[in-house]
């Protein structure tokens, strides 16, 4: 059975996309509950996103580890902006007091502008090499006692994780990225290469070109898909609340997504502007129409619970172990999808 892994809207959420404000704000209380839903539901994990439009994601995953007893926390976060011997020091804290749960997701970054609200001038495929050389010191960090590095972007001498954590060694890696550069970073350190829902003959073709190169480095990945989920009774009660999730668009705020649509460095996010711009409707049951007015993962499965397992499959089939999903709003989408469809993979 894949793996299955919900969302936590950690900058609002509600039935409605491209509002000035989100009908549900990201206060403590609606995370846990997303998160305890989720857990409910039978998902086995749950991500955490990371960048300017969202709540801290190490003090997000922390909140929801103290507050619930099995999921499992994907903490995304950026190379780049904290040390990455602290990195690898805050993961595994984290992991040891939820009791081995925690998952990371690095997240090198795709807009220039939103980087340099951070501080970040990187250009793109020095961001990747910096990655590298980020998760080269994290893996050193979880697995040598005592360990020095040197390269272009980090230096550590006599790096050690003290006082000595007991969930050591590692703690997986999802890693991302659909450029050259991002695919051999992947390759040589991720343990799930992670891509968004595209057609998925486009999704096998980018897995199995990771394939061919982790195998240069003698390693073997496992792979996942990030979607968005609509699911209904029939198919005309799905595609109905699909298109109600972007019947309310403010005009200024399509414009502001459409300046970061024009002005991304992202491979990836080029590849998911053109699926929405191309056609709304692909493969059987895919809707890019999400893709309109949320930067990232703007693809939906939209359909009964037969039809999303059926349309699921499909990516199981072309190699994908793993499945983020999401949909509008997290709660009742989670126990939906949780009550519906998850017993027909059971089954």
């Amino acid at each position: 059975m894949p793996h299955f892994y919900w969302y936590v809207p950690t900058n609002g959420d509600g039935y409605y996309l491209g509002l000035k404000k989100p009908d549900r704000k990201p206060t403590i209380d609606y995370i846990v509950k997303v998160s305890q839903t989720a857990e409910a539901a039978g998902f086995e994990g749950i991500l955490i996103p990371t960048g300017i439009p969202f709540l801290d994601s190490w003090m997000v995953g922390s909140a929801i580890v103290h507050n619930t007893k099995s999921i499992k926390p994907l903490v995304a976060f950026r190379p780049g902006f904290i040390s990455p011997t602290v990195a690898a020091k805050m993961a595994a804290t984290l992991n040891e007091f939820s009791g081995n749960r925690v998952l990371v997701n690095i997240v090198t970054g795709g807009s220039a502008k939103e980087l340099g609200q951070d501080g970040d001038f990187v250009a793109h495929d020095e961001r990747y090499k910096r990655t590298g050389e980020f998760l080269d010191v994290i893996l050193k960090s979880w697995n040598e006692t005592c360990f020095d590095h040197d390269s272009k972007h980090f230096t550590v001498k006599q790096g050690t994780i003290s006082p000595p954590i007991e969930t050591l060694p590692q703690i997986p890696i999802y890693f991302g990225g659909s450029s050259d550069i991002a695919k051999d970073v992947a390759a040589k350190y991720a343990d799930i290469y992670l891509q968004w829902g595209e057609p998925v003959a486009q999704v096998k073709a980018q897995l199995e070109d990771v394939k061919q190169r982790a195998s240069a480095y003698g390693r073997k990945l496992e792979n996942g898909v990030r979607l968005h989920v609509v699911v209904r009774e029939t198919e005309e009660k799905a595609w109905a609340a699909a298109h109600n999730i972007i019947s309310k668009i403010d005009q200024s705020i399509q414009s502001r997504m459409n300046h970061y649509y024009e002005t991304t460095d992202s491979i990836a996010q080029t590849r998911m502007n053109e699926l929405t711009k191309e056609s709304e409707h692909f493969d059987k049951y895919g809707w890019s129409g999400i893709g309109r007015i949320r930067k990232g993962a703007g693809t939906a499965l939209v359909g009964t619970p037969s039809q999303i397992r059926e349309g699921l499959q499909d990516y199981v089939d072309a190699g994908i172990d793993h499945f983020i999903l999401s949909g509008f709003p997290h709660v009742e989408e989670a126990e939906i999808f949780g009550n519906t469809v998850l017993p027909l993979f059971k089954e």
